[in-house]
This record gives C-alpha cells, sequence and structure tokens, in this order.
C-alpha cells in the first residue's frame, strides 16, 4: 500500500515539475493595450487530452486583428451603472459600438457589465450588469484547479423598438420584452505545457469552461398587479435562444495580458474546433479592423491565392447571399449563408484566374450591405 501511494505521489509531482503558476500581473491594468485576433475557420488545431508537460501548435491560424485600450472605468459614459468596476474597454464608435466594464482585485479579473448594441442584434442599445460578474481569470491559478461559477443576465428590449418580423411572430401583443440569460459554469485547469501561435511560443496552462446556458424571451402581457411575464422563447426560433452547452479551452500565460488563445470547440465527442480568439504579435497574415459595430466583411488573406476566408461582422441574423465577380461583372461565385453576428466561412478559389474581383453581402431583400475588392494571385 505504501508503494503504490509513493508511486502515485511521484506520478503527481512529475506532472507538476515546470508547471507554471498564473498570477494578478496578468490581469489588465489601465493603459494597456490588448491586441487580439480572431480565426473562425481554424485549420489543423487539436484539443489533446489532460494532462501536463503538452506541446500545442496553432502557428497556423489567420485572423482579423482588433484592439482595445484600457481604460480607467471612471472614464466611461455609463461608469455610474457599474460603480465596483475599475476598468473600461470601448467597443466599437460612431454611436453603434458600446462599452465593456470590468473589475480586478488581487485575486480575480472579472467582467461587471455592458453597454451597447443588444445581444440578438436588433439594433438597440442595451445597459447589462452582470450579476453576478463574470470570472475572466483568477489569480493564483494552477494545475488541477476546478471552479464553478453562476451569473445571470436580463436585458429589457422596449417593444416599439423592435423589428415588426419579431414582434409578429407572437402570440400576444406585449406591453415589454426582455431576454433573459442564466448561466452555470465549470472551470477545469487541466493541462499545461508550451504554445505556438504566429509570431510566438508561450508557457501557459489549459483551462476547460464547461458552461450550461439558457436563454429565454419573455413577454409581459396584463394591467397593473395583473401583469405577468410569459415566455414566449418557443414562437422566435432564433439559434441562440433556448438551453445550450458551450464547451471553451482557455491558454493563459503569466505575463501576458491577452489569453494566449481561446478555442471554441463543438458540443460533442469530437470537440472540433469552431473559432480561435488568439494574441495578435502583428504577423503579415493578419488584417488589422477596428470593431465600429457596424456589418462589415473582410477577405483574409488577400491577395489570395487558393483559398481565402470571408469574415463577416455585426450581421442582423437571417439568410445571405455571398458573391465574387470579375472586373466584367460576371458571377463567379455565389454562396447562401445563415449569420447571426459574427461568423468565418472558407472559400476555394483555386479555378479564378490571377486578376483584381469584388466581393459582396446581400440580405434576403436584396439589399447590398458591403462591398470590396479581392486580389486573386498566382504563384
Amino acid at each position: 500500500m505504501k508503494k503504490t501511494l509513493l508511486f502515485i505521489f511521484t506520478l503527481l509531482n512529475l506532472q507538476l515539475i515546470g508547471q507554471i503558476t498564473v498570477m494578478n500581473t496578468s490581469f489588465p491594468a489601465v493603459g494597456d493595450t490588448l491586441r487580439t485576433a480572431l480565426d473562425g475557420a481554424p485549420e489543423g488545431i487539436e484539443i489533446t487530452a489532460p494532462g501536463g508537460n503538452q506541446v500545442w501548435d496553432f502557428s497556423g491560424l489567420q485572423g482579423v486583428t482588433a484592439e482595445a485600450v484600457v481604460r480607467s472605468a471612471s472614464e466611461g459614459a455609463n461608469a455610474d451603472l457599474f460603480p465596483n468596476a475599475n476598468l473600461l474597454f470601448p467597443v466599437g464608435a460612431n454611436g453603434m459600438g458600446g462599452e465593456s466594464y470590468a473589475s480586478t482585485t488581487t485575486s480575480l479579473y472579472q467582467l461587471t457589465g455592458y453597454v451597447g448594441p443588444d445581444p440578438a442584434n436588433l439594433g438597440i442599445i442595451v445597459r447589462v450588469p452582470f450579476s453576478p460578474s463574470i470570472v475572466e481569470r483568477r489569480s493564483p491559478m494552477e494545475f488541477f484547479d476546478i471552479n464553478n461559477t453562476e451569473y445571470a443576465i436580463l436585458v429589457s428590449l422596449p417593444t416599439d423598438s423592435l423589428p415588426a418580423e419579431v414582434t409578429d411572430d407572437l402570440p400576444i401583443v406585449p406591453d415589454s420584452i426582455r431576454l433573459r440569460v442564466a448561466s452555470n459554469r465549470t472551470d477545469v485547469v487541466d493541462g499545461w505545457g508550451t504554445l505556438t501561435i504566429p509570431g510566438g511560443t508561450y508557457e501557459v496552462l489549459r483551462e476547460k469552461r464547461t458552461e450550461i446556458r439558457e436563454t429565454v424571451v419573455e413577454a409581459r402581457v396584463g394591467i397593473g398587479p395583473f401583469a405577468t411575464w410569459v415566455d414566449v422563447t418557443e414562437f422566435l426560433g432564433g439559434d441562440f435562444l433556448g438551453q445550450d452547452t458551450l464547451t471553451t479551452y482557455v491558454f493563459v500565460n503569466n505575463q501576458e495580458k491577452e489569453n494566449i488563445a481561446e478555442v471554441t470547440v463543438t458540443n460533442d465527442e469530437t470537440e472540433t474546433p469552431t473559432a480561435v480568439t488568439y494574441k495578435s504579435n502583428d504577423v503579415i497574415t493578419n488584417v488589422r479592423y477596428v470593431n465600429t459595430g457596424r456589418a462589415d466583411i473582410f477577405a483574409y488573406p488577400n491577395p489570395a491565392i487558393n483559398n481565402v476566408r470571408i469574415n463577416f461582422l455585426n450581421i442582423i441574423p437571417g439568410n445571405y447571399t455571398f458573391r465574387i465577380f470579375n472586373i466584367l461583372g460576371k458571377e463567379v461565385v455565389n454562396k447562401r449563408y445563415d449569420i447571426n453576428g459574427n461568423r468565418t466561412v472558407g472559400i476555394n478559389i483555386d479555378t479564378l484566374q490571377k486578376g483584381t474581383y469584388l466581393y459582396n453581402l446581400t440580405d434576403a431583400r436584396g439589399k447590398i450591405l458591403k462591398t470590396k475588392r479581392l486580389m486573386v494571385i498566382r504563384p
């Protein structure tokens, strides 16, 4: 028995040798500039089994780069709504962006609230406190750590500001509508090792986050004391509604303020990566973009050779048609997509000749959202 216990203890110690401990020095602070990139169609990304001393290679990632300068919460236009916040992350501009508020202590970095475009992309500005705050990072953070958190979000949506296609689907005429989100998240630090991304290699801890989230829409009907909230989720049918399980792997370094990588995977046994947000090191494959909160599309790499990725940003939920035209106006690519917010798709263009092309995105009513230029080159 003693030999068995000694063997287990030795094995555990071997697992721990060389691992880092993430401390609060990695928490964002006022004045920091955080640079990240999003690859919405990752290839060659493998999610390995739990364990220590691992080597992950994400060097093939390509993404649109964005940056945010961390400011003091007191500078925010909505600072009075979040008295416990000390950090402000501006999101977008031109009246269509927003503000994200956060707080830091010696042991926690937490998201406390948000003001900006509604989560359903209906074009409504909402003010949302997170209750309680959403934990983004802990200190100290070590291999084998396990934590459980719960939070709730309640978003009021004025009925008169909603699109007619939303209210027309309801069986009742509501006085007001609200979006209610309840979440239970389990975080397990299940791995450590080195992670390579475009432009750098880092010592990291890997935290697996499993979140069970329920999103419902409720309508208030009745008069005075007889008014009540009724669940109308089933009548709307949005992809973001109902209960869902979200799994994310977060790779964290002890010096860098950004997550080195945050990998979203499918909710099945394969855990196939569907999107990766990672620290941007300004490598040449990245496209720099400042999110204005308005609908936009980007092609990258641009110029492209055989394959191109199309990044759709801030798109109102619906069915869309993506087209590519040659310089004579002839349509050479036609793809239909169901888009809700942000999405990235990959398109093979090896049949296109070298030259200049135009690409655009059209909604179900035939309105062109954006038209941009794509260069195709051949080695």
